[in-house]
């Protein structure tokens, strides 16, 4: 048989081999693309924290426009300038020395009283620290019964409650360990205080605010928008999970085993909520009753991945639907026209790629089960299915365009997580979350963090009983 010039003649198995070489490329370059896209990833344009990001430096991109406002203060900005007081709390005088003699010649006593200028420093006192010691007298009855004065006359000596504030201050507020703690009180107010102590301070705490805890989820429930949210955190060598409802106003973390429903149940918040609440994407907030808003923040960063990865221009028109529906809400130019814009061209996006986007590029191969969906696909189903949820912040006034409330709250999480890694007990997260919490809500509503704590440990923190208003 001739084979013609420029042809090579091969067997079947030579054939078969080709073959499967061929299959192993294709699946080759298949993950090669899948891995890239993972690697594309990052803080701008997926749910990852900027912690993934790394530590090179990359070129920001993110949805903000560039200001043509100065760096630094603004104007009419409130400076912060320190205030002479009218009541110091000691004045020292520096008088002239009359019996010196000025460049001239005369004597200084000789000369005209003008006053004094005032000139005040604010200095910490040396010693920082006061013993007390309470003499409780004791009087025996002719029945033979001794009374006493009020005071804890069994124990004769301890640590108060301002040394108790100022440790859980530290601890669970600026985060500072306990070997720091103790040094910290040993260099500045020669004291020593042991590990034990700092727990004891802290479980103290936990228990006076079972009650405040409870407080703040009622409040929470009677709020007609909150922000939900969670995130993952290690605790006895196990992923668990802590669950964030916030407003405004108060701010509730709990800690769980579950992610999902089981553990909002738990939490008995959703449950029990009927007005709207905020979200990221996550399934399992839909399964409650209340009104549901998304988080378009999150979908403006997932559309920016679809635009910038998968090339498609159909997700930064959306991106830009949303950014101007958000800044029309802003700017106070929303009416009945403007709304039916919006809708109108959100559902314009849709139909016109929706039938695109289902038609696979390459045909499926031959493998059990449905062809998988793309990223893009994925993400236009959702909005083509969410679009109450999506565009609730335009209809509603009450309802924001992010869900960046239970997000900025939980960067104290995950700040206690780059410090500490994890909590060694599930008491210890228990008690992370409810001090939190509480601190979190006092700085919301104006309470100093100290004074709050202080309260806390003398059995009577500050109630949250009447409704705040969002």
């Amino acid at each position: 048989m001739m084979i013609p010039h420029g042809y090579v003649l091969i067997t079947e198995k030579e054939l078969i081999e080709l073959h499967s070489l061929r299959e192993l490329v294709n699946d080759l370059r298949n993950q090669i693309e899948e891995l890239k896209k993972q690697l594309a990833k990052g803080s701008h344009n997926s749910h990852k924290p900027p912690s993934s990001d790394g530590y090179k430096k990359k070129v920001i991109k993110n949805n903000r426009e560039q200001s043509d406002k100065k760096q630094g203060a603004q104007s009419g900005h409130q400076g912060t300038t320190l205030q002479m007081t009218d009541h110091p709390d000691r004045i020292i005088e520096k008088k002239v020395k009359l019996d010196e003699y000025c460049q001239c010649g005369q004597s200084l006593k000789e000369g005209e009283p003008l006053g004094y200028h005032r000139r005040q420093e604010i200095e910490l006192l040396k010693k920082l620290t006061e013993t007390i010691e309470y003499r409780i007298e004791a009087v025996r009855c002719s029945c033979g019964k001794v009374h006493y004065g009020e005071g804890q006359r069994l124990i004769p000596i301890q640590y108060g409650t301002t040394i108790k504030a100022l440790a859980v201050y530290l601890n669970l507020y600026q985060y500072l360990p306990f070997e720091r703690i103790q040094e910290y009180f040993k260099d500045w107010l020669q004291i020593s205080i042991s590990d034990g102590f700092l727990q004891k301070a802290n479980e103290q705490c936990y228990n006076n605010l079972e009650e405040t805890e409870r407080q703040i989820k009622q409040r929470l429930m009677e709020q007609p928008v909150i922000h939900n949210d969670e995130t993952g955190i290690r605790c006895q060598e196990k992923l668990q999970w802590i669950h964030n409802t916030s407003t405004g106003q108060f701010t509730h973390y709990s800690l769980q085993s579950k992610r999902g429903k089981e553990a909002m149940d738990n939490i008995d918040i959703l449950p029990n909520y009927k007005g709207n609440s905020v979200h990221d994407r996550f399934s399992s907030y839909n399964d409650y009753e209340c009104e549901h808003s998304n988080c378009n923040a999150h979908l403006c960063r997932d559309l920016k991945y679809v635009h910038e990865e998968e090339r498609k221009s159909w997700a930064a028109v959306m991106i830009a639907i949303l950014i101007d529906a958000k800044e029309k809400k802003q700017t106070g130019q929303l009416n009945e026209q403007t709304l039916a814009t919006i809708s109108r061209n959100y559902d314009k996006v849709i139909n016109d790629n929706i039938m695109e986007e289902s038609i696979p590029e390459k045909p499926p191969e031959k493998k059990r089960g449905r062809a998988r969906k793309s990223p893009s696909l994925l993400l236009l189903e959702f909005f083509q299915n969410s679009k109450e949820q999506v565009l609730k912040f335009v209809f509603d006034p009450l309802v924001p365009f992010d869900n960046n409330q239970a997000e900025r709250d939980l960067r104290m999480v995950k700040l206690k997580q780059k410090i500490s890694g994890c909590f060694r007990t599930k008491k210890g997260g228990e008690v992370f979350c409810r001090i939190r919490s509480y601190i979190s809500t006092v700085r919301k509503q104006q309470y100093k963090v100290v004074e709050a704590l202080w309260m806390a440990i003398e059995g009577n923190p500050i109630s949250f009983e009447t409704v705040a208003e969002q």
